[in-house]
């Protein structure tokens, strides 16, 4: 039965078209829509894999002479699955447009983000992350400092101050506007996170929360055709530019790009790249989930009750992705790897097949209602920025699972979510006397 990629990919190609078709006709969609990211998502990581595959592509590991590769049969029944899960967020979403309008009145009384605590926390995470990027990070010209911080090396609370500067524009640009002033620290600061050689999300997340916040400030729900050609540019960079950094560092010259660029394009066509093979990952935890005997019913995000004790100071302290490293084993070590399992994953392994239809659609609903109540809120409201920080992080989401929305909206971005807080335990005291 899950032997036919063919098979899959005409299902798969199927259930996108049907579901495309009907948000985009019922759905009352948006650029900044949470189904409108993850049409995008599925059709990227789930149809064009099939596809790729089905054209000839390696699974993933397949090549490894230690690994384990993924198999056939596994491929099929995660796609399967992700379909169910997809068809059940579409129900999710359809069902709450039927029940809401998207015309930008608004009806809702918010608490606005604060500006005395909005210039308190900044008065702190701006020096501190010009600080980190400073003392950590390669700068063009100057180099990469060589500073040994010893054990803290190991700690998110020093390498995320290498973010706090972009992050602090974010916030200072939901509550002023987009100044110019603002936006040059962004994109200077932006060049410098690029070409580190790791971690895009530094990029990519506050691009997605500055483009979809200006598209709903001029309540434009999609970009101007004129801006197709930039975000086209953007996405294509996207997924080397952790290469393209490391090149950078070790001072490349044109014929070493043009050599990488040819052998990225090689290795993205015959499917060794990890970068297109999540789809394989996801198939894989399903497998080790499976073998390990039980389901988790939920303690995959107990770690999230220990993360903000420093790893320094306990060594072994669960990491947020801690079932993968549980489940893993040495011909198929997923959590060393770096495997990303999906929404799916991470529902499978808590719920099983239940779980694969029940999560992604309980999520889909509250972020459905998350959307519309933002069209009924003030521009500047509190709960406006909160929506605009998860829409920010939902790729990774759904490429993470769940415990994606505390890792990128907590830990990584506590600049903003701590002028959230305060915003809003601010406003409700006054609310209060």
């Amino acid at each position: 039965m899950w032997d036919n990629l063919l098979i899959s990919l005409v299902i798969d190609l199927s259930v996108f078209l049907l579901c495309t078709s009907l948000l985009w006709r019922y759905g009352k969609l948006s650029a900044y829509h949470p189904a409108t990211i993850y049409l995008v998502f599925h059709f990227l990581i789930f149809t064009v894999r099939l596809f790729a595959i089905n054209s000839g592509a390696a699974l993933f590991l397949s090549n490894s002479t230690y690994f384990l590769g993924t198999q056939n049969h596994e491929i099929s029944r995660a796609a399967y699955w992700a379909d169910l899960g997809f068809l059940a967020m579409t129900l999710a979403w359809l069902v709450e447009a039927q029940k809401n309008e998207d015309d930008f009145v608004q009806t809702e009384q918010r608490i606005l983000i604060d500006g005395k605590v909005l210039n308190m926390i900044l008065f702190i995470t701006i020096p501190l992350g010009i600080w980190g990027i400073f003392s950590q990070q390669y700068i063009p010209i100057l180099g990469k400092s060589e500073h040994d911080f010893g054990d803290w090396e190991r700690s998110s609370y020093l390498s995320n101050t290498q973010n706090f500067v972009v992050l602090s524009m974010m916030a200072l640009i939901f509550k002023h506007g987009f100044k110019k002033t603002y936006l040059a620290i962004v994109v200077i600061f932006l060049l410098i996170l690029a070409l580190q050689g790791y971690h895009r999300y530094r990029v990519i997340v506050p691009l997605i929360f500055l483009g979809s916040l200006y598209l709903y400030r001029n309540q434009q729900k999609w970009m101007p055709k004129r801006y197709w050609l930039i975000g086209i540019f953007c996405f294509v960079l996207f997924l080397p530019l952790k290469y393209i950094g490391k090149l950078v560092q070790e001072g490349a010259t044109l014929e070493d790009f043009s050599d990488f660029f040819t052998e990225y394009q090689e290795v993205s066509g015959d499917g060794s790249n990890a970068d297109l093979a999540f789809l394989d990952m996801y198939a894989v935890s399903m497998t080790l989930v499976d073998e390990a005997g039980s389901y988790y019913y939920g303690k995959t995000f107990f770690p999230i009750l220990v993360s903000p004790i420093p790893r320094n100071l306990w060594t072994e302290k669960p990491s947020l992705m801690q079932w993968t490293l549980d489940i893993s084993v040495p011909e198929r070590d997923i959590s060393k790897l770096g495997a990303v399992c999906s929404i799916y994953g991470e529902a499978y392994a808590n719920f099983g097949s239940f779980g694969i239809v029940l999560i992604p659609f309980l999520f889909a609903r509250f972020t459905a209602r998350c959307y519309f109540k933002v069209l009924r809120s003030p521009p500047d409201s509190a709960f406006v920025f909160l929506y605009f920080l998860l829409i920010s992080v939902l790729v990774q989401v759904y490429r993470d699972g769940l415990v994606s929305v505390f890792t990128f909206i907590v830990i990584y971005n506590i600049p903003c979510f701590l002028i959230w807080l305060f915003s809003v335990l601010k406003g409700k005291v006054f609310q209060s006397i």
